[in-house]
């Protein structure tokens, strides 16, 4: 489920291409650019591993568990169905982390003690800019419906499907519940 989602996107990236010789490397690299959505998922993983010689409380794995799925059971599925898919999203993850503090506000000094800071803020970085990534394809939505009277060459019009497709993916706004 989790790559499968991009399997479309990037074979018609590769496609394109192909068709117009956009085979540099500036070129290929967009077609699987940063997402967002990806490179903050990893802080669910370190929160929920214990480290050598780290002694975190007992029950912080379980704690974490009960108070993310409970806050997002009571959400409903707009936030549960695309966790369960492995697909990041601004909205349903700041609702969620918002449940989860008023829910349990004991988890996040446990967290950040578990995790340490500096990933923490590395992390935040990521957040934002799924926030940020969500606004903007958002924003070009209208635009990508008139791109073909935007006056662009082939290159340009490969470069912004790929930004698009970077802002769509990377902020989980493929998902379709």
């Amino acid at each position: 489920g989790a790559l499968s989602r991009h399997i479309r996107r990037i074979t018609d990236g590769v496609v394109e291409a192909v068709e117009i010789d956009a085979l540099d490397r500036s070129s290929l690299g967009a077609i699987n650019a940063y997402s967002p959505g990806l490179s903050g998922a990893w802080l669910f993983q370190k929160a929920m591993s214990v480290g050598v010689k780290a002694f975190p409380p007992a029950n912080l794995i379980n704690d974490i568990l009960a108070t993310n799925f409970g806050t997002m059971s009571k959400l409903g599925n707009p936030v549960l169905k695309p966790f369960l898919q492995d697909v990041v999203q601004w909205g349903p993850l700041a609702q969620t982390m918002a449940g989860m503090m008023a829910t349990n506000p004991k988890l996040l000094p446990d967290i950040l003690l578990s995790v340490g800071p500096g990933p923490l803020v590395d992390w935040m970085g990521h957040f934002s800019a799924l926030a940020a990534y969500d606004a903007l394809y958002r924003l070009s939505t209208p635009l990508t419906a008139a791109r073909n009277a935007l006056p662009m060459n082939a290159k340009q019009r490969f470069l912004w499907n790929r930004q698009v497709e970077a802002w769509q993916y990377g902020s989980g706004n493929d998902f379709k519940l």
